[in-house]
């Protein structure tokens, strides 16, 4: 028998549903848990509902059970990239869930006649700017440059178009690769705020 949840344990496991996946310390953040030990003890109430991997915290997604709950779909896996979910959900807090968040976000254009894209981590609006989220863990320099390159086309038609200003956030775990990015988006021309993980 299932045990009866709490409004909050409910929050949370549409959060779950919406987000993916979300660390410990980001569930005690979202939903004011207080302390690390209170957040312990409202989240194993939903261990009938989640699964959790260990990435320097506990890790929650839903399972099946917890996904019938809310009437979702199991979108994550024990080999799903776990760390860039919550990677890409630290900006979500940080830019302080933007109501037209978009998680894997295709952006399609048309220009002389071609059509092109790019798949953004996320994609949402912050202070009247377009951003266009990437997150960086380990992607080989190669791939974030032909991404940039992308980026840049798609800057240059959303300015063309007036469509609003838009910025690139990468966010990366090394001084290194954000120094890296830094140049390269600058030899591009692309708007970019580089965001380093703690």
């Amino acid at each position: 028998m299932k045990s009866r949840l709490t409004e909050r344990q409910t929050r949370i496991l549409y959060a779950l549903n919406s987000l993916q996946a979300l660390s410990r310390s980001q569930i005690q953040h979202m939903f004011d848990l207080g302390s690390k030990r209170n957040a312990n003890r409202i989240l194993q109430g939903l261990r009938e509902y989640t699964h959790t991997k260990r990435i320097g915290e506990d890790v929650y997604y839903l399972n099946k059970a917890g996904a019938e709950m809310v009437g979702g779909e199991v979108t994550v896996r024990r080999n799903s990239p776990l760390e860039h979910i919550v990677m890409r959900n630290d900006i979500y807090i940080f830019y302080h869930y933007p109501h037209d968040w978009k998680a894997e976000a295709k952006t399609r254009w048309k220009e002389g006649g071609k059509e092109y894209s790019v798949v953004s981590d996320a994609r949402f609006t912050y202070q009247g700017k377009m951003c266009f989220l990437e997150v960086d863990i380990t992607q080989k320099m190669v791939e974030n440059k032909r991404k940039i390159e992308r980026y840049a086309y798609l800057f240059r038609f959303i300015q063309r178009q007036q469509l609003g200003e838009p910025v690139l956030l990468f966010y990366t775990v090394s001084q290194m690769k954000k120094r890296q990015i830094e140049a390269i988006t600058k030899e591009y021309g692309v708007h970019c705020e580089c965001l380093l993980k703690a």
